[in-house]
């Protein structure tokens, strides 16, 4: 009746109650901040439900011996016999009554993005409101792990430099861990990154890796990272580089919190110009409407939790429990303020203000990062959709765009609904 492949674990807590990482039930699933999934049976249907920004992935197939087969990785399917067009993803914030009988799922929302980002809440009131959670989540993970190492992703920006604050806070004996090309001298973000971790007195790792290396990674990033878009691939290598790292030096696991999903909740991201073509760009939308179409795109590519779960690692995005504020930043955001606020005084000025630079990249010249060391080799986006493609046995290009639409994982078929005077068989 129902076969599972779970190896992602949730990561999710509540402001009451403190940190869980156990099994989620649908009552449980509106209180929770973080990620979760959870897939159960009941009689003869299975409840599916997942965290509102659906960072656990979690996908289901119908098979006619074990019923509903249910998994974080869309090549457990695979291997199990189901052919890529006929595996469906659960929707975020969802909880979704599954049928094998007739191969459908009724969806119960309990939580939904809103339309647009913004509100008339103030930048002080909201950064409060985040720092609160920061804080009262890291409280939660260290009481739930006290004994559990802890690593700090620290490219060098904003983000994660606040995120490395916080984790010096409320983990004392955290280490950060940076990657940088292979290269002399080291780049920007990696000369940042070592600034930060001296400045909070935080033990620092950097992790190089040569092209050879980063090619070498693909097949992983691609397969752990469950995506073929340029951007979430070479952010899937990093983090591919960064987790090996990780796991050999705490090969029983270890809590990895990183400085992730702020540039979705603030549309902070550039396009990156590479040889006069221009790479990773965005669609042409408002920055309200853009920042809201970013968040509901987590539901699909796993660049971070796919990545570090392969690996033994518990990956936590703290920026996630603070979704419903960041979304409530007004246009224009001040992003140097916000931060600022955030950091609380325990990083510099010059910190927070850096300007943006992409982990996939490193330097504002665009030359030594993943990007320009895959298409030296060859490696561009058709080859990484070919790669993708034979991977998870997808046929054609058409099999793959309409199973994932605008970024989107189709879901469960909804029940039919008979027509008046109708009474559909229960056999049928």
């Amino acid at each position: 009746m129902l076969e599972t492949h779970l190896p992602v674990t949730n990561a999710c807590w509540t402001p009451s109650e403190g940190a869980h990482s156990g099994s989620v039930t649908p009552d449980m699933a509106r209180m929770l901040l973080g990620r979760f999934a959870d897939v159960r049976q009941d009689g003869g249907q299975v409840i599916a439900l997942r965290d509102p920004l659906g960072l656990n992935k979690l996908y289901a197939a119908f098979h006619p011996d074990a019923g509903v087969i249910a998994a974080n990785y869309l090549i457990d399917l695979v291997r199990a016999g189901t052919s890529f067009t006929d595996i469906y993803a659960i929707p975020p914030g969802s909880v979704v009554t599954l049928d094998p009988q007739h191969r459908t799922g009724a969806v119960r929302r309990f939580a939904a993005l809103p339309g647009r980002a913004g509100s008339d809440r103030t930048v002080g009131e909201l950064a409060a409101e985040i720092i609160a959670l920061l804080d009262q989540g890291m409280q939660h993970l260290a009481a739930a792990h006290p004994d559990l190492p802890v690593a700090v992703c620290l490219s060098g920006g904003a983000d994660s430099s606040v995120i490395a604050s916080y984790a010096r806070r409320h983990f004392p004996q955290s280490v950060a861990y940076s990657y940088c090309l292979d290269a002399r001298p080291l780049s920007e973000d990696a000369i940042a990154a070592r600034a930060v971790a001296d400045h909070l007195g935080l033990p620092w790792r950097l992790v190089r890796a040569d092209r050879q290396a980063l090619l070498d990674t693909i097949p992983a990033a691609l397969l752990h990272g469950q995506d073929w878009r340029d951007f979430n691939v070479h952010a899937g290598i990093v983090n591919e580089v960064l987790a090996a790292a990780i796991a050999t030096d705490h090969p029983a696991g270890a809590l990895v919190l990183t400085g992730d999903l702020m540039n979705e909740f603030l549309a902070d991201y550039t396009p990156v110009t590479h040889d006069g073509i221009d790479y990773y760009r965005l669609p042409r939308l408002s920055p309200d409407r853009l920042r809201i179409h970013l968040a509901r795109g987590l539901q699909t590519g796993d660049r971070e939790v796919g990545v570090f779960a392969a690996h033994g690692l518990t990956v936590v995005q703290p920026y996630g429990w603070a979704v419903s504020p960041l979304l409530a930043l007004s246009e224009p955001v001040s992003k140097p303020q916000l931060m600022m606020a955030l950091a609380r005084g325990t990083l510099p000025a010059a910190v927070l203000q850096r300007p943006k630079l992409r982990a996939q990249i490193g330097d504002r010249n665009a030359e030594t990062g993943v990007l320009p060391q895959l298409l030296r080799a060859g490696i561009d986006q058709q080859s990484l959709e070919d790669h993708f493609r034979r991977t998870l046995g997808i046929r054609s290009p058409l099999e793959l765009r309409t199973t994932v639409r605008g970024g989107v994982h189709q879901p469960v078929p909804a029940p039919r609904i008979p027509a008046e005077g109708h009474h559909e068989s229960l056999t049928s």
